[in-house]
């Protein structure tokens, strides 16, 4: 790829200031009472219903499902919608720097388009019409620029078409609205880039809104989009969700489409990148993969032939729940196979597209491909990884199917319950540790989160722990209640390959002990 001519600062001021013009002015809050409204406030996400009506906010408030539902009936429109999701999206914008694409004159066409094929016909044109969707900015869509975070993207023209992705969703009545904003080079938890700057979480603007698709993160915790379009290879999905305070899914590889996304390393398969949503409950969720079922997209993309079979809610009664599961070996599977298999060209690609946009790296993705593990590996050597993956997989099922041996029911465990990250969030420009979410993709296992509560004062250390390692110890060094009191805490569940429906019909469990039986 040449190199820009033109200056990083240039383009990426060129970038800003179109996107700036592209807000309505009726919906921008002057910057001085802004900046008065969020002066000493962290939690900015509590300031947006100041500035919105009664019934922006009620439209607001409500997740994909709901508001699908609420078209169907009658009670709102699509435009009415539409128009509310822009105009919190737009103040959303304002206090996090969440959005690169906006494209709000088109949606409310769209919208108004699907209120006239409602009334005429009667019938809804899908599962999602007239529900506004958001989606990541690697993701194509007809019209917008994708820049995927690197300024030299810049170079390529509107695109011609539409993800495969968004023309699912586009075709099941979809109002796409906005693109979110993604990190540089997307291999990072947290989202900052030189062309669209950083993300700041809207529950706590001290803390990052993760990454990579922590534009998404922070625009659904602003409840500015009921549903958000993200992609994970090592927990940019499910990092977020737990960052903001939102349910998301990581689904196994091949069940949902990819093709029409721009990314670096595309093509590197070892590590399967994966396309879920993330989203305010387990409902919508699974209502975004009954769409992309429906869709049959397997005869468009070489996916997995199979569709979304939704599953019961196992009986709690049925449930074993204090079962111990000993991590296997992850620590040596991070080190010896997973980073080495992330960068098997050693970073190259990621450092000449960075080049040609003469554009600097930032220091967290500095950090991790300057690891003494990464470098550029033959063909042979990349062989012999990938012959080490699937003898760790098979090791790793035998581990699973053991603990039969500690079930009541002398069946192994169905889904496993853990962590999504060693913090509620990081301090700007910080590395947290990835395993608890990366494991996952090594494995090809999906998993999703949920969100189970706050961090309180009482979940500060004792002041006589001892860490464990060296890891531990650093998380303990960033850990200080006073920057994570309030921020939501989350939980994890895991389940064996294409057991996707399993682990989301235990998410439903789940959820409904933790969060709606209290």
């Amino acid at each position: 790829m040449d190199k820009l001519e033109a200056p990083w600062e240039d383009v990426a001021k060129r970038f800003q200031d179109r996107r700036a013009a592209s807000f309505p002015v009726r919906w921008l809050v002057p910057q001085d009472e802004l900046n008065q409204a969020s002066h000493a406030i962290t939690r900015v996400a509590d300031l947006l219903p100041k500035w919105l009506s009664d019934e922006e906010i009620r439209i607001t408030e409500l997740g994909a499902s709901a508001l699908a539902a609420k078209i169907r009936d009658g009670e709102w429109t699509s435009l009415q919608i539409t128009e509310a999701f822009c105009h919190r999206a737009t103040i959303a914008h304002q206090l996090t720097n969440c959005l690169t694409e906006v494209f709000f004159d088109e949606a409310l066409e769209s919208a108004r388009r699907l209120d006239e094929h409602l009334k005429s016909t009667g019938k809804p044109l899908g599962p999602l019409h007239g529900v506004p969707i958001s989606v990541k900015d690697h993701y194509n869509v007809k019209g917008q620029y994708t820049t995927a975070g690197y300024i030299s993207y810049s170079r390529f023209p509107v695109r011609e078409k539409d993800a495969h992705i968004v023309e699912i969703i586009r075709n099941a009545g979809a109002v796409l609205y906005a693109k979110t904003n993604n990190p540089q080079c997307m291999m990072v938890l947290e989202t900052v880039s030189n062309i669209y700057g950083r993300t700041l979480n809207p529950l706590n603007t001290r803390v990052g809104a993760g990454g990579s698709s922590g534009g998404e993160g922070a625009l659904l915790a602003s409840h500015a989009s009921p549903l958000g379009v993200g992609s994970d290879v090592g927990g940019s999905i499910r990092i977020p969700a737990a960052f903001n305070g939102l349910y998301g899914f990581k689904p196994s590889g091949k069940r949902v489409p990819t093709a029409g996304w721009e990314c670096t390393m595309t093509g590197s398969e070892s590590i399967i990148a994966v396309a879920g949503p993330l989203g305010h409950c387990v409902e919508d969720l699974e209502l975004f993969f009954q769409v992309v079922s429906n869709a049959k997209p397997w005869l468009k993309e070489p996916l997995l032939g199979f569709p979304w079979l939704s599953q019961p809610e196992p009986e709690p009664s049925k449930l074993t729940v204090v079962v111990d599961f000993k991590p296997f070996e992850h620590k040596r599977a991070w080190d010896e196979i997973l980073l080495p298999l992330y960068f098997t060209d050693g970073g190259l690609d990621i450092k000449q597209t960075l080049d040609a946009g003469n554009e600097p790296m930032f220091p967290s993705a500095k950090r991790l491909i300057s690891d003494p593990i990464v470098k550029e590996r033959s063909i042979h050597e990349i062989w012999k990884l990938n012959i080490d993956r699937d003898i760790y997989k098979m090791d790793y099922l035998q581990k699973w199917n053991a603990t039969s041996q500690a079930t009541r029911s002398g069946k192994p465990i169905e889904v496993l319950i853990c962590p999504v990250a060693s913090v509620q969030g990081t301090p700007h420009d910080v590395k947290p540790w990835w395993g608890y979410c990366s494991q996952w993709n090594l494995l090809d296992y999906p998993s999703g989160v949920i969100p189970v509560g706050r961090v309180l004062d009482s979940d500060a250390y004792p002041q006589n722990y001892q860490p464990v390692n060296e890891l531990d110890r650093e998380n303990m060094e960033l850990y200080d209640i006073n920057l994570y009191r309030d921020m939501s805490v989350a939980l994890q569940v895991v389940g064996l390959t294409h057991e996707d429906e399993k682990v989301m019909a235990a998410m439903k469990t789940i959820d409904r002990i933790v969060n709606q039986e209290k």
